[in-house]
């Protein structure tokens, strides 16, 4: 046993160790899938963090980063981060309000329509079995690399440790250890990022280097490395804009992201979370992404890709940080299972399962229960499914984050805003956006061919959906028990409108605001500026 699965081994067992203290804290349904609505804004934002920066960050985004698409990833990190902002505000203190278990509840809640219960609550197990799949390949090919031990042993110890972890102590648990693991990784990333760019001479100096050089300046070029993804730098940066508007959905109304605003203890909770998390994301990401391109003055080839990081972490940090810097990524693809699972297990128990039921102890104990065995049983299949198919894990990460979208974020926003949409309406656009962003990509693995750019699976369902949700809705009408659940969501509660808080959350607003600025300040000192004085050398 190397030093670098001791410490991942003391670490799995640490965070078992908290959900089993945590599992003494779970009573009902209400402890067991939304924390009791109690969490404070730091566990808010922790968890929404970790969720967001699963293995598939650290191994599958480094991967095509290290390829050469670090310009259009650099550029749609940025931008993604609006969609925190804007869910928290126009989408999350909505939801929240509702008070509701899960967000298909709270489509069928808003539109008084449980068979759009029933099927958002089928495209969110769908979403997350097939992210949570990418989560088990990350972590499986993470352990395998460092270990050498056997794939399948290792994915299937990860799978006993987040099973074990959310099956005792539910979302309460998952919460926390979510915030500790997110404090892990992101302070490892930061660390790492500044000790490996020293030894290349400093950080400013290793991106002039590489803008420097004829043979690497295209890894930092806007458009990315023509060929990596698409034939041109402009196609890669359509793709980058398109992907932007994916996975900005993803962050406004992700059932892994939003979800986290149901355990707030208060919306203004909810508001605060939201600059805190697009900060840490955008910063967390953009670290990853320039790390694994300054990787190439060290190692210009190896031997996968998505493995970049991981030999970064043993032939070049030292040890001691080695080791903390992969039980971090270890960490960031626990968070994310335990996050999956325990949403999976809330849908199925509650909105397939025992819908319609009433709110009683004796269903609240059974929603547990059933709970518990469908995160066992989804664990065991995906488990098959991760030894049965080999690792594709940025691929299928999109895959899931482009459903997700696809499926709900029109719906969503119309939930809120729009008074003519219908039941019918937002039945159809749900229906076709996941069809139509399914089928696309479908097709193209099964044709073994990358579509055109505008044809991405993630344009062609969020088309398809805007063009179902008016049309049916065009064909309907509002009834007056939709017009009155829609009026419920304006009323704010009386418990909200506590000066002192109100005025605290005004202050994290006036933060929001500089977040874009921020981002686009890191941007331009960290990665353009020193770029441009490299490809100036070259003349």
């Amino acid at each position: 046993m190397n030093a670098y699965f001791f410490g991942m081994c003391v670490a799995m067992a640490a965070y078992v160790s908290v959900g089993l203290l945590v599992s003494r804290k779970v009573k009902d349904a209400n402890d067991f899938y939304v924390a009791g609505r109690r969490a404070p804004t730091l566990l808010i934002a922790g968890s929404i963090i970790a969720s967001y920066a699963s293995t598939g960050l650290f191994l599958g985004d480094a991967a095509q980063c290290y390829d050469g698409l670090f310009g259009p990833l650099a550029l749609h990190a940025c931008m993604q981060a609006a969609g925190y902002l804007v869910g928290a505000v126009f989408f999350g203190r909505y939801l929240r309000r509702s008070k509701v278990m899960t967000i298909p509840q709270f489509f069928g809640k808003r539109f008084c329509s449980r068979p759009l219960r029933l099927l958002s609550a089928v495209t969110a197990v769908i979403t997350m079995t097939v992210y949570l799949l990418s989560v088990m390949q990350g972590i499986g090919t993470l352990m395998h690399v460092v270990t050498n031990v056997n794939y399948n042993l290792c994915v299937t110890m990860a799978v006993i440790v987040f099973t074990i972890l959310t099956v005792t102590s539910g979302s309460h648990g998952v919460l926390i250890t979510d915030t500790i693991m997110a404090g892990v990784f992101t302070v490892a990333q930061i660390v790492t990022v500044f000790v490996i760019s020293n030894k290349a001479g400093g950080w400013f100096a290793a991106v002039r280097t590489i803008g420097a050089d004829l043979s690497l300046s295209g890894l930092l070029s806007c458009g990315g490395v023509p060929g990596v993804l698409y034939h041109t730098g402009w196609e890669n940066l359509t793709w980058c804009m398109i992907n932007t508007v994916v996975w900005t959905s993803v962050c406004m109304v992700g059932p892994w992201q939003s979800s986290r605003y149901l355990m707030a203890k208060d919306e203004h909770a909810v508001i605060r979370s939201a600059p805190i998390s697009a900060i840490g994301i955008f910063l967390v990401e953009f670290m990853v992404s320039i790390t694994a391109v300054i990787l190439h003055l060290f190692q210009p080839e190896v031997e996968s890709s998505s493995h970049v990081m991981i030999w970064a972490a043993m032939n070049i940090l030292p040890m001691a940080l080695g080791v903390v810097f992969l039980v971090g990524v270890l960490s960031a693809g626990i968070s994310s299972a335990t996050t999956f699972l325990s949403l999976i297990a809330a849908s199925v128990a509650n909105d397939i399962v025992l819908t319609g039921r009433e709110e009683t102890p004796e269903n609240s104990a059974k929603s547990v229960r059933i709970g518990r065995v469908v995160m066992v049983a989804v664990s065991v299949v995906v488990l098959a499914c991760a030894v049965l198919n080999p690792p594709s894990i940025y691929w299928i990460m999109l895959l899931g984050g482009s459903i997700a979208a696809c499926s709900w974020m029109p719906v969503a926003v119309a939930s809120i805003f729009s008074k003519r949409v219908t039941r019918t309406g937002a039945f159809c656009g749900m229906l076709c956006g996941f069809l139509g962003c399914f089928m696309a990509k479908l097709y193209g693995t099964f044709a073994g061919i990358i579509l055109p750019v505008y044809l991405d699976p993630g344009l062609i369902g969020i088309l398809c959906n805007l063009a179902a949700l008016v049309a049916g809705s065009a064909l309907t009408r509002v009834t007056p028990e939709e017009k009155a659940a829609r009026e419920a969501l304006f009323v704010t509660p009386e418990s909200e409108k506590v000066p002192s808080e109100i005025c605290k959350t005004k202050a994290w607003a006036k933060v929001a605001v500089l977040v874009g600025p921020l981002a686009a300040a890191v941007l331009l000192l960290f990665w353009v500026l020193p770029y441009y004085q490299g490809l100036a050398m070259q003349a």
